[in-house]
């Protein structure tokens, strides 16, 4: 089907959503982007906690000084709409760009446009490139030993901005040439943090869920959602620092994020995490988030928003 993408108000056709090559967003990495998961139940299609999608888009953009001109209702109608617009689509993807001819890093003509994608990856994207696409429902993870998580003092983790993803990308390029299927970073004290576009959760010896702060990672709706739920499941968690060694003898390791959801890891620097096998805690979450966002679970019912 012809894809329509919503930019400033108008619908265009998806080849059409274009950009010049020396934007200022292109050229200075400085588009703000949000990714959100469409799930259909009976009839019924719904977006995942939309009003966390777009509260964070807005911090983003208030933090990182991307204007945008849009009030948080303006969005969320913008984003029904163009999921109605783009039936059999399972993701939308929120884009905030500075599209001006720039010449220096502080753009002359600071005018955000907006531009919403509703689509089906298989069939709009992964069909029509050249390469294979590299997917696993178990990963292999390499711990990066070189590259850090982005430090708060530069630009802070939690912002979704086209930028913050340059050094990681270099990093998980590399470890895919070596046959992972991810990576997870530390800071700069060794301290566990993150994938690229994922948050890590890690089970320890006494089943305690371990999590990293929220201030030294990406903020992570779905990070967010598997919080919650083991709050309502009565399962230990501990919000904090985690020490390399944690990792080292975890029983169970899983990472979270939109396009994920849970997503078990299974080996470590090539060595088998636990049994290798997935855990009983990852089994549990991972069904547990799968009736919520099937309609399922009465207790979440308000995380999704049907259109």
């Amino acid at each position: 089907m012809q894809r329509k993408i919503w930019m400033n108000g108008d619908y265009v056709n998806w080849e059409d959503a274009q950009v010049h090559i020396l934007s200022h967003s292109h050229q200075r990495g400085s588009l703000i982007f949000g990714f959100i998961p469409i799930f259909e139940n009976e009839g019924v299609v719904s977006l995942f906690r939309l009003n966390d999608h777009v509260e964070r888009l807005f911090t983003s953009c208030a933090t990182a000084g991307i204007p945008l001109d849009y009030s948080p209702d303006d969005i969320q109608l913008a984003i029904k709409d163009t999921v109605k617009q783009n039936p059999g689509s399972i993701y939308v993807k929120i884009s905030v760009y500075i599209a001006s001819i720039e010449i220096d890093v502080v753009p002359q003509d600071p005018f955000s446009t907006v531009a919403i994608a509703a689509y089906e990856p298989q069939e709009d994207i992964i069909s029509k490139n050249t390469q294979p696409f590299h997917v696993s429902k178990e990963l292999s993870v390499w711990i990066e030993k070189e590259k850090h998580q982005r430090r708060p003092d530069i630009i802070p983790p939690q912002v979704k901005i086209a930028g913050n993803y340059t050094s990681s990308m270099m990093a998980k390029w590399k470890a895919r040439k070596n046959g992972y299927d991810e990576i997870i970073l530390t800071d700069e004290e060794g301290f566990i943090t993150e994938a690229p576009t994922s948050n890590v959760f890690i089970v320890n010896q006494d089943d305690c869920l371990l999590t990293a702060p929220e201030d030294e990672v990406l903020y992570g709706i779905t990070r967010k959602s598997i919080i919650e739920i083991a709050g309502a499941e009565g399962i230990k968690i501990k919000v904090g620092r985690i020490p390399f060694e944690e990792l080292e003898n975890a029983h169970e390791i899983f990472i979270t994020s939109s396009s994920h959801l849970v997503c078990p890891v299974v080996k470590i620097d090539n060595r088998l995490v636990g049994d290798g096998f997935v855990g009983n805690l990852t089994s549990r979450l991972k069904e547990i988030f799968l009736d919520i966002t099937s309609g399922k679970d009465a207790r979440f019912l308000h995380w999704l928003t049907s259109i």
